[in-house]
């Protein structure tokens, strides 16, 4: 596994500062990426020249409504090498080996597979998902995760995912291909997306029951909603209360028809 060897592909409908120093970052790395290939759903001829200036790739979104999973597509398709960083445009490697350093770990431990997310405090932890450890919400982070390429083209992310289309992915991946990810939490990872909000988190809640781990559509799962939902009104969290049961509806509905949502920047 030469992860060496690699493209990063970043989504983004924009240009601004924290995207400047998200390459900047990608660029101080003792690995930096062969290529850094954008592709480009904001619209704007201005944006579009600006980012041409910042990468080596800018490849214009194809489709009138935007879609995650195409996005990706779209990007993997126009990288080369053999593996494709996939990071969004708001998360920063605040320290030079990070990739490298994350690359060698996961050759050590057998990961076709490597990921990257921030750590809640100065920890930095490894740790490695098989099928028997997946949940539906570890086995895999598109915010910041290297592929092999091939295997990615092979089974693109599906479009019908509207969110959480890296855990969906990463199902197939572990289940079917027998594979395995490294996931790596590390405080230098800084995650810097202002808009999560609460309709990102049910989107997400529901895609991953439905399309990546179907045990959260149990009705133990649907009850525990209700019940955090009961939980946060008591304490006078009315966002709380709001979001665990739009999930527990969600999750309810899904059990009966398939979920229809957009996929959307937030």
């Amino acid at each position: 596994m030469n992860f060496a060897n690699y493209d990063a592909v970043i989504r983004t409908d924009r240009h601004d500062a924290t995207l400047e120093r998200a390459v900047a970052a990608l660029r101080r790395q003792t690995i930096p990426p062969r290529r850094i290939i954008f592709v480009d759903s904001s619209g704007d001829a201005a944006c579009l020249v600006r980012l041409t200036q910042l990468g080596d790739t800018v490849v214009p979104y194809p489709e009138p409504a935007f879609n995650f999973s195409v996005a990706i597509n779209v990007g993997l398709a126009a990288a080369t090498a053999a593996h494709v960083l996939l990071i969004s445009s708001h998360v920063v490697l605040d320290d030079p080996r990070l990739i490298d350093e994350g690359c060698a770990r996961a050759q050590d431990a057998a990961a076709e597979v490597v990921y990257w997310i921030p750590a809640e405090d100065s920890v930095a932890e490894a740790f490695r998902v098989d099928k028997t450890l997946f949940d539906g919400h570890n086995g895999l982070s598109n915010a910041c995760a290297m592929l092999p390429r091939l295997t990615a083209l092979e089974r693109p992310f599906r479009a019908e995912v509207f969110s959480a289309e890296d855990q969906e992915w990463a199902g197939w991946f572990l289940r079917e291909r027998q594979g395995s990810t490294l996931r790596i939490k590390h405080p230098r990872v800084l995650y810097l997306n202002p808009n999560v909000n609460v309709l990102k988190t049910i989107n997400e809640e529901i895609a991953i029951a439905y399309f990546a781990d179907r045990r959260w559509l149990g009705p133990h799962r649907i009850i525990e909603r209700v019940l955090r939902a009961a939980l946060a009104a008591i304490r006078r969290r009315p966002d709380r209360a709001r979001m665990h049961w739009e999930i527990a509806k969600g999750l309810l509905a899904a059990n009966f028809r398939k979920p229809v949502r957009l996929s959307k920047y937030y």
